[in-house]
C-alpha cells in the first residue's frame, strides 16, 4: 500500500464533535450545517458513542419530539482505531464495512478521524495525470419537489477515475451520479467503488465505466417522499437520485430530507405518526 503507514499520519485532527449531554437537535444542527454523515460522542474528550445522519432520520421520521441529551439517542458500539494503527487495516475497515469513518484514539482519548474522503485523498496521486478539462457536467434549473436538490456534479461513462475522484474531493461529496449526454442516468460512481478499485492492486488509466455501480436505487418526481424516506433510512446509501421523464433532475439526501421533515414538522405532525404523514403526501 502505497501512502501513510499508521493511522496518525492519515487522520484529520480537529474533527468535529457533540458532548453526549448535548440536545439532539444540537447534533442535527452540526451534521445539516457541515454535511457531514457521523458525529463522534464524547464526555471529557474519550469517545462514548456517534451519532449518524441515518440515525437522525430515522428518529425524526419514527418520532414526534426528540426530547433529551444525545446520550438518549447515539449508537454505543463504535468502531475505533489507535493512532498507531497500520494504515492498511484502517483501509480494510473502511472499504469492506458500511461505515465510512473511523473515530482515532490515543489510550481513551479521541484525537481525530479517518474517512473514506481521507483515504482516496492519500492514494489519489496512483491514478496519474488528470485532464485539464472537468468530467463532470452542471444541469440548472429550479427544484421538481421541495425536497430535492437540483444543479448536480455528474460524471461522463468514458472519463477518468483520475478526474472523477478529483471531483470527489475537490466537491466534498462521496458519489456521482453517471449519465450520458441526454442525461440518463447509467449508474453511480462512489467513493467506495474506488477505494476497493486500489484495494484491487496497482491504478491503471481507468475510466468510470470500468468502476461504477450499475444497479442504482433511484426515485421519480412523482414518487413519495415517504418511500425515500423510508429507502434513506433503511439502506447504508446516502442519498437517491431523482429522475423525470427519466432523465436525472436532482438528487434526495439523507440530509434534504432531515431539514424537510423539521421544517414542515408542525403540518406533517398535526393529527398523525410522521410517517402516515409523509405517505400521504
Amino acid at each position: 500500500m502505497h501512502m501513510a503507514d499508521k493511522a496518525r499520519d492519515l487522520m484529520r485532527i480537529g474533527v468535529r464533535t457533540v458532548e453526549k449531554d448535548c440536545s439532539i437537535y444540537e447534533a442535527i444542527r452540526i451534521l445539516v450545517e457541515h454535511r457531514i454523515s457521523g458525529l463522534p460522542v464524547v464526555d471529557d474528550r474519550k469517545i462514548v458513542g456517534i451519532i449518524t445522519e441515518k440515525d437522525i432520520l430515522q428518529l425524526v421520521v419514527r418520532e414526534r419530539h426528540l426530547p433529551g441529551p444525545v446520550e438518549a439517542y447515539m449508537t454505543r458500539q463504535v468502531v475505533t482505531c489507535d493512532e498507531e494503527e497500520d494504515a492498511d487495516k484502517i483501509w480494510s475497515l473502511l472499504v469492506h464495512n458500511p461505515f465510512r469513518r473511523v473515530p482515532v484514539v490515543r489510550g481513551d482519548k479521541l484525537t481525530g478521524i479517518i474517512s473514506r474522503t481521507d483515504l482516496l485523498r492519500a492514494r489519489i496521486g496512483e491514478f496519474g495525470p488528470r485532464s485539464p478539462k472537468r468530467s463532470w457536467q452542471g444541469i440548472e434549473g429550479p427544484s421538481v419537489r421541495e425536497v430535492m436538490t437540483a444543479g448536480l456534479l455528474t460524471a461522463a461513462p468514458e472519463a477518468s477515475v483520475a478526474d472523477a475522484a478529483q471531483s470527489l474531493l475537490d466537491n466534498e461529496i462521496t458519489g456521482l451520479p453517471v449519465v450520458d449526454n441526454s442525461m440518463n442516468l447509467l449508474g453511480i460512481l462512489s467513493e467506495k467503488d474506488i477505494l476497493k478499485l486500489l484495494d484491487d492492486g496497482p491504478a491503471q488509466p481507468w475510466r468510470v465505466l470500468d468502476v461504477m455501480t450499475f444497479n442504482v436505487t433511484s426515485f421519480d418526481v412523482d414518487d413519495s417522499l415517504y418511500d425515500v424516506c423510508e429507502c434513506l433510512a433503511r439502506n447504508s446509501f446516502r442519498r437517491v437520485p431523482v429522475l423525470g421523464r427519466g432523465k436525472l433532475v436532482g438528487i434526495v439526501s439523507r440530509a434534504d430530507l432531515i431539514v424537510y421533515i423539521l421544517k414542515n414538522r408542525s403540518m406533517l405532525f398535526q393529527d398523525r405518526s410522521p410517517v402516515a404523514a409523509l405517505a400521504a403526501q
